[in-house]
């Protein structure tokens, strides 16, 4: 037996992590059963941790427990493993390193360009250069940087890293992230390059930088400016011989500085202006400035390039010229052009052509003034009241590229300082230009593949990949809504995602980083944005952070995470942000209306405090009417969230062993459960076609026995009164599906599944979607994950893979519809597990494939039930 899929906290051979004691994690390959481990680290040729031969099972979550570990340390580990047989198998080897761990291993110096940035002024992109001397071989080079702003670094010409858009998006107030590049290959010119074969040498480094996040358009209205005007950079470039000295090159004064480079103009949403023709100068000098922060490395997968989609060239009926991508993504445009000298090449960035089949952008874009505003025009944006502003407005955001060609021959461009959600691009130039120039990159966080689907029904399949693309279009450092008009870190749009996009990749890391972003925005009585990061216009983000379903990512999230991946310190680490969101419920508990309080009885557990989103974009016939004035208190939202959450801390905080906790939590969510039962069931009980308001109790646990059924069998009713169409909005969508399995009629969350009648899932694929719609009527966003959420169904029920425990599974597929078969994988933490059931003549064929070192329950349709160990195990049911 030997160790496969060796990471290290989740990553694999990680570079520049700042936790010290990190945990250890392998799959097992060949053999049933891992019956010992031995882990060996080795730190400078010495060893600094063997474990011995432990006799276990376990294979993940082993936490680093030898000599302690500083900045820089590099550390080699194997892992060999004894078989059932008690036979060790041959030693796996993987590393990690340390970053810089202690404000003192700092000694670069903060720096930005030499101007004083004013009012109502957008700045080319800065660039920065310094000159260096290698004495010698390099035994290793690394670079540490971050910056306020986002960077792109070069050494002598060579793009340094992988990783888009760094430093990422934090709430720059609170956290900046550095990163850690191994550059030895560069510094020594290993490979291609003037200086092949190593040695002593000049070396150029330089460094550009955009807006980015810090004082960039950001938000839903263009916001600008919002963490601060100077955007500055910090970077430590340490090369180490092979006789152990050390030669350190550090950000300050030294650095020679330009901003006439050939990137004029730079914003994440906004776009690029590019001008061939230009390169930096470096006439002039950086200038010293300051950072309150300490940079922390992230612990997590980069944003990256992946995936390339060339172009297809199309007229459109009024004669435009627009070019199609093929899939709608968040990303990149590149392109190689030839023209005379300052000829220009525009390209507009959208998702959708019209219904006449013209370019649009009107799905994504809003106005806000040409020039920077305040509360009050922000105010006047919020509330649509834009015919009120008087200054001259603009669209937002632009997502436009303006090339001029150099004059010199080919000329080869790509964005890298703005990112776009887009499949089409219109093109307005006089330049010859062919489409077999163009192409689109897909950027987003490398999270590894987990799991795979296919069906007999091409159009869920579809559907699955359409929601795949848009997790991929919003899982860019942060879970956004939408790559376009917002691309904001919504609570609730997570946490109601989060399972499914673990079946669909490997967001362990990705949501622990964003989990401490969510824990740095918290206010001081415990609730936090609605959005995070911190992204600005908070007069409406902060003011919506108590939404129900949306305030309670701060449980959910950590909760769901802990369940699938066993990670007991998820909850540990957020088990302060989630304690003090759950006091201020309990705080806030009562109606707001005195005589509604006066004359109910279990008052007390019922929740109503604050702005509530409610459903959210349910189909248009079923939304509440919004009021002129006060909001409704969507009583019946906050008390079903209250019981779910503090049902939720309850176990969480049992499981931590906080007993006092446990009980209040326990006691809050028994009272909020029967304050639910006496306002919706007792007084009237459920009887609409509403499905939000069937699934929500059902789905949340709020109701028993009788009443349970009852409201079940009404769901089933309302969902065949209304054709098997979607009738739920966003909190209810991705339980619409499980509510109706539950309730036994899987035949009938089949049909729903299958249905291609507006509004459902496959509609949307019929109309040529190649992501999911925000809204069902796709008259907003058409790249927004959240009501893919259902796409966990397919593989928790349909395939019927569930993680279990410790190496433990549950298999217990669900077959129906029209479907004569279903094939899917889950990488889990514990490694792959296959389902595969299809009805042929004989009857139904279930075949089940189990990886080493796991146990599944594998739970037949028919009612059978088998334990089996690690291996392929195949089933038949006859009718």
């Amino acid at each position: 037996m030997k160790a496969v899929r060796l990471r290290t906290e989740y990553l694999s051979e990680p570079l520049g992590i700042d936790i010290t004691r990190p945990r250890l994690y392998w799959n097992c390959d060949e053999g049933e059963r891992q019956t010992a481990y031995r882990i060996v680290a080795v730190r400078d040729g010495d060893t600094v941790w063997d474990t011995g031969k432990v006799p276990s099972s376990r294979m993940s979550h082993i936490a680093y427990d030898g000599a302690p570990l500083g900045s820089r340390d590099c550390v080699a580990w194997s892992v060999t493993l004894w078989d059932e047989d008690d036979r060790a198998g041959e030693p796996a080897h993987s590393r990690f390193e340390l970053g810089l761990l202690a404000p003192d291993d700092w000694s670069a110096r903060w720096i930005t360009g030499d101007y004083t940035p004013v009012r109502d002024v957008r700045y080319p992109v800065d660039c920065f250069r310094r000159t260096f001397r290698t004495r010698g071989p390099a035994r290793r080079a690394r670079l540490y940087i971050t910056a306020c702003g986002i960077y792109e670094a070069r050494i002598d010409g060579r793009r340094v890293g992988e990783f888009q858009l760094a430093p990422g998006a934090t709430d720059y107030r609170h956290r900046l992230q550095y990163q850690t590049y191994d550059v030895t290959d560069l510094v020594t010119g290993r490979g291609a390059g003037p200086m092949a074969g190593g040695g002593a040498g000049d070396h150029v480094l330089e460094v550009d930088l955009a807006d980015g996040w810090y004082r960039g358009s950001v938000g839903c209205f263009g916001v600008t400016h919002v963490f601060g005007r100077e955007t500055k950079l910090l970077c430590q470039l340490e090369v180490t011989y092979d006789d152990g000295s050390r030669d350190t090159i550090v950000s300050d004064d030294a650095f020679a500085w330009s901003n006439d480079g050939p990137v004029r103009f730079a914003d994440l949403k906004d776009g690029e202006v590019y001008d061939a023709a230009m390169s930096p100068t470096y006439t002039r000098q950086a200038r010293l400035t300051r950072e309150h922060l300490t940079p922390t490395a992230s612990n997590n997968v980069e944003p990256r390039t992946h995936e390339v989609f060339p172009a297809r060239l199309l007229t459109t009926p009024g004669g435009a010229r627009v070019l199609d991508f093929g899939q709608n993504i968040a990303g990149f445009v590149g392109f190689t052009a030839a023209g005379r000298k300052g000829q220009q090449i525009t390209l507009r960035l959208g998702e959708v052509l019209d219904e006449d089949g013209e370019f649009t952008q009107a799905n994504m874009q809003v106005h806000k003034p040409v020039k920077e505003f305040g509360p009050e025009t922000e105010m006047l944006l919020i509330t649509g009241q834009t015919a009120l502003i008087t200054e001259e407005l603009q669209p937002t955001p632009r997502q436009e590229v303006t090339f001029r060609c150099s004059g010199t021959g080919r000329d080869h461009y790509r964005t890298a300082f703005a990112v776009f959600g887009f499949r089409y691009a219109l093109v307005e130039t006089d330049v010859d230009i062919d489409p077999a120039d163009f192409h689109a990159v897909a950027v987003y966080s490398a999270m590894p593949q987990a799991g795979t689907f296919a069906c007999s029904n091409p159009d869920v399949n579809r559907f699955l990949e359409n929601t795949r693309w848009s997790m991929k279009g919003n899982f860019l450092d942060v879970p956004t809504d939408c790559p376009t008009r917002e691309r904001l870190g919504w609570t609730g749009d997570a946490q109601i995602f989060v399972d499914t996009a673990a079946y669909l990749m490997d967001v362990a890391p990705f949501f622990r980083k964003w989990l401490l972003d969510v824990r740095d925005g918290q206010f001081a009585d415990g609730t936090s944005s609605a959005v995070v990061p911190y992204n600005g216009a908070s007069v409406l983000y902060d003011n919506s952070g108590v939404s129900v379903g949306w305030a309670d990512a701060v449980v959910l999230i950590p909760y769901r995470l802990w369940k699938r991946y066993g990670d007991e310190e998820v909850i540990r680490d957020c088990y302060d942000t989630m304690r003090r969101y759950a006091q201020f419920m309990i705080d806030n508990t009562g109606h707001q209306d005195p005589e509604a309080a006066k004359a109910n009885p279990y008052d007390a557990y019922v929740y109503e405090k604050g702005l509530h989103l409610g459903e959210w974009l349910e189909p248009t016939e079923f939304r509440d009417p919004m009021p002129s004035r006060a909001q409704p208190p969507r009583t019946e939202e906050c008390t079903a969230y209250l019981y779910y959450t503090m049902r939720h801390m309850a176990e969480i905080a049992q499981a931590l062993g906080h007993v006092d906790d446990a009980a209040l939590f326990a006691r809050y969510a028994d009272g909020a459960k029967t304050a639910y039962q006496h306002l919706f069931l007792t007084q009237g009980g459920i009887d609409t076609d509403r499905q939000a308001k069937l699934v929500r109790p059902l789905a949340l646990g709020l109701l028993d026995g009788e009443p349970r059924r009852k409201v079940q069998e009404r769901l089933v009713t309302a969902v065949e009164q209304r054709g098997y169409r979607v009738g739920t909005g966003f909190l209810s969508t991705p339980f619409i599906l499980p509510a109706l399995t539950d309730a036994g009629r899987a035949d009938v969350a089949y049909r729903m599944l299958e249905n291609d009648q507006a509004p459902s899932w496959l509609a949307q694929v019929h109309a040529g979607a190649t992501t999911v719609w925000e809204d069902w009527e796709g008259t907003a966003s058409h790249n927004h994950y959240s009501p893919g959420a259902v796409c966990q169904w397919l593989f928790d029920t349909a395939a019927g893979i569930r993680v279990d425990g410790e190496n433990h599974f549950v298999v217990a597929p669900v077959p129906g519809g029209t479907l004569t078969h279903v094939r899917a994988a889950y990488t889990s933490l514990y490694g792959t597990v296959h389902s595969h059931w299809e009805k042929t003549p004989a009857g139904l064929t279930v075949t089940v494939t189990v990886p080493s070192n796991t146990r599944a329950d594998v739970r037949l349709p028919n009612g059978e039930k088998r334990t089996v160990p690690a291996g392929t195990h195949a089933f038949t049911i006859t009718d």
